[in-house]
């Protein structure tokens, strides 16, 4: 039989609020109930329970802050703690609504033993911050109903495994409230009652589900599991405590969510070159913001960095409520080439200079330069994206430095110092010239770049520098 250790997340709605103090009460009740079903620890200095009315917690608290529960935002963080987890053991489950569902057996051959399993796997959770309640049994159903009891013990016997599963009340068990009920009133309050109860008798004295279940749990029935399959991209969504109206109070819940991608690149060993914050608005739709690093990066504070100066940009027009983050590109860390005498200077590197520049002027404001193949010089030199590859002609004419973008009349008295440069092209499309160029120095002693024009007019169209 399988071994199966259960993770239970008692809070994770919760975990995804940033707050900034923790003297302020919050909860999270259920929508229908209006029961607490998730609260933190000044919550409960105050006297507010689990499964307690909102009225009552209202009472006893006045400055309370109230969540609706949300079984999207716990599925996208058991997604990004399963993924978290990929790292250390292969076979994982996402288990009802707050569950992670892990098979142990198979992972013990690469560990000494569960006690180190556990060791190493514990470790590598903690670093989430996460409150988490823990158990493995022979059955799926069975580690998570002592795991959702808090036993927070592991053991390979199944004997006494066994013990801790006949000593839970039905109440704890995954029945029907009704099919409790009925077995209650018949002397069965334990799962040790029921499962002194032969199946055959069962099947003949209640209804299926309790087979089933009975089956189940004892590892009789084999529970059909789905195991999950990571995506590459990293995402996390934060809920924020309090509505933000201005950009500069984003940067700590900022730097939590960089924190973490940080974490999730050091452990892939991989860098991200675009990311994507999609920041979600209170009335409106959500602004989505593109977050490039041209050279490729991991580090959380460069990442803040780069997000502010994209935020500095932006107006909102509504309060920002929640922020999701997620990586666009990946790319594998590359060797870099160090003078090994010369040591770091101080300086950003290009790939970094623009990534600033885009971050602050936006993507269509930083350009490249390139050169094509065409004899009009105003159509030879172009814009392009930085760093794009362009071939670049082969010429060994002489050009100006500066190139003017529209030629202006020659208005001053100059000495032609070079012979002409005859330039004809362009009569395969409507962008004709027919042109002499020369060099020429003005009496102020500028050395410009010249053409005459088939009207015999004269033109400065660069300047050498």
């Amino acid at each position: 039989m399988n071994l199966w250790l259960y993770l239970h997340f008692p809070a994770l709605q919760l975990s995804t609020i940033y707050q900034p103090t923790d003297q302020q009460a919050l909860i999270i009740v259920d929508e229908k109930s209006n029961e607490v079903i998730q609260l933190n620890q000044y919550a409960k200095n105050q006297g507010i329970n689990l499964g307690m009315g909102l009225g009552t917690a209202a009472s006893l608290c006045h400055e309370l802050e109230v969540k609706v529960y949300d079984k999207k935002v716990e599925a996208r963080l058991l997604k990004h703690i399963a993924h978290w987890l990929y790292s250390k053991t292969a076979d994982i489950t996402i288990f009802a609504a707050n569950g992670l569902l892990l098979r142990v057996s198979n992972m013990l051959s690469l560990y000494r033993d569960l006690a180190h399993y556990w060791q190493v796997l514990s470790q590598h959770l903690n670093t989430l911050k996460l409150e988490y309640h823990y158990a493995c049994a022979y059955s799926p159903f069975a580690a998570k109903l002592l795991a959702t009891q808090k036993l927070d013990k592991l053991s390979e016997s199944q004997d006494w495994l066994t013990r801790q599963i006949k000593q839970q009340s039905l109440v704890h068990a995954d029945l029907n409230i009704n099919m409790v009920n009925r077995l209650q009133k018949v002397g069965i309050s334990h799962l040790g009652d029921l499962l002194k109860v032969p199946l055959a008798e069962l099947s003949t004295r209640f209804d299926v589900e309790v087979v089933h279940y009975i089956g189940q749990l004892t590892g009789k029935i084999p529970h059909p599991v789905q195991f999950y399959i990571p995506p590459e991209p990293f995402e996390y969504y934060l809920e924020l405590y309090y509505e933000v109206s201005n950009q500069q109070y984003l940067s700590k819940p900022l730097l939590k969510q960089f924190l973490l991608l940080e974490k999730h690149l050091r452990l892939k060993d991989m860098l991200a070159t675009e990311l994507t914050l999609c920041l979600h608005q209170r009335d409106s739709e959500n602004l989505v913001l593109t977050i490039t690093a041209l050279q490729g990066e991991y580090k959380a504070d460069k990442w803040l960095a780069l997000t502010e100066l994209n935020l500095a940009s932006i107006k909102l027009v509504e309060p920002i409520i929640g922020l999701t983050l997620t990586t666009k590109r990946l790319t594998r860390k590359g060797t870099q080439a160090n003078d090994l005498f010369l040591g770091s200077q101080g300086e950003l590197s290009a790939q970094e200079l623009v990534t600033n520049l885009v971050a602050k002027l936006g993507q269509e404001r930083v350009k490249g330069l390139a050169t094509k193949q065409d004899a009009r010089p105003e159509i030879a030199n172009q814009l392009c994206p930085p760093f794009s590859v362009n071939s670049q002609p082969s010429s060994t004419k002489l050009r100006p430095t500066f190139l003017l973008t529209t030629p202006s009349p020659l208005k001053e008295p100059v000495k032609i110092v070079s012979p002409p440069e005859r330039i004809i092209a362009g009569w395969w499309d409507d962008y004709q010239v027919v042109r002499d160029y020369f060099i020429g120095r003005s009496e102020q002693g500028r050395w410009l770049w010249l053409f005459r024009d088939h009207n015999q007019q004269w033109f400065i169209h660069g300047l050498f520098s």
